[in-house]
């Protein structure tokens, strides 16, 4: 089965994660050797030991809610909930730790599952939003960071009909267009998007165009819900425990 250039399927370390993460829905690197975490139930960001996994530090940002990805940009953390609200968390991890909302300017039913950043702009990914045609795209919601508000129309659009060639024949089942999370590669300079549901693994440029899609094993990826990069590029995969223990896999790149 392929796997993006650099990385190898086969050599992965497991690292188990401890039952509070049973749900583990995002994940993000912060500076050179801190790795973070969401769980989808419980409004806390957790600061993991990367080798081991174990919870070093705790902080409670909201009320429970439905809590999908994690962005940390120049020391402010931004948590995504499911209906596209953004939580803007100043000094998180710290008792000065404060936490202000922005709110998605669409209230149709929507499921807002990964976000990611450039300079000025952080990017949300529709799951599954009533205005797309079922699974056969999903929208990408600009937020401005200067102005701190949504735009109110699309910024990009990811379309099966893009990316279903990308398969090269491989598979000819019909992707799900539904990410799940997503990251930026801090060498590489593009996103990888995830997506748990149909399991697939999308390469793209930084404006969302389509450049490479993998199918991944649902024996090793079980609910893949969160990636992120450690500054030299080793990809790091969570799972959700789906009958069995949460986990994170790291790959080590090997450009």
């Amino acid at each position: 089965m392929p796997f993006p250039e650099g990385y190898d399927l086969e050599k992965y370390q497991k690292i188990k994660l401890q039952h509070d993460m049973e749900e583990v829905s995002g994940l993000e690197w912060v500076g050179e050797d801190q790795l973070w975490a969401i769980e989808d139930e419980s409004s806390i960001i957790y600061r993991l030991d990367p080798e081991t996994g174990k919870i070093l530090k705790r902080g409670k940002f909201a009320k429970n809610k439905d809590i999908e990805d994690l962005l940390v940009v120049d020391g402010v953390a931004w948590v995504l909930q499911s209906n596209g609200t953004l939580y803007e968390v100043n000094s998180p991890l710290t008792k000065n730790s404060e936490t202000s909302e922005h709110h998605f300017p669409i209230k149709v039913k929507r499921d807002l599952e990964a976000i990611v950043a450039s300079t000025t702009s952080l990017y949300v990914f529709c799951k599954a939003c009533k205005w797309d045609i079922g699974p056969e795209q999903a929208s990408i919601f600009r937020f401005d960071l200067t102005s701190k508000s949504y735009d109110s129309l699309p910024f990009a659009t990811l379309k099966r009909e893009e990316i279903q060639p990308l398969l090269d024949g491989y598979s000819t089942k019909p992707l799900d267009i539904q990410p799940s999370a997503a990251a930026l590669h801090p060498i590489e300079k593009l996103f990888y998007i995830l997506s748990s549901t149909g399991k697939w693994l999308l390469i793209t440029d930084t404006d969302f165009k389509p450049m490479k899609v993998y199918t991944l094993n649902f024996k090793t990826f079980k609910q893949p819900e969160g990636i992120t990069f450690d500054p030299k590029g080793n990809m790091y995969i969570s799972n959700e425990a789906q009958d069995g223990e949460p986990n994170i896999l790291k790959f080590d790149y090997h450009p």
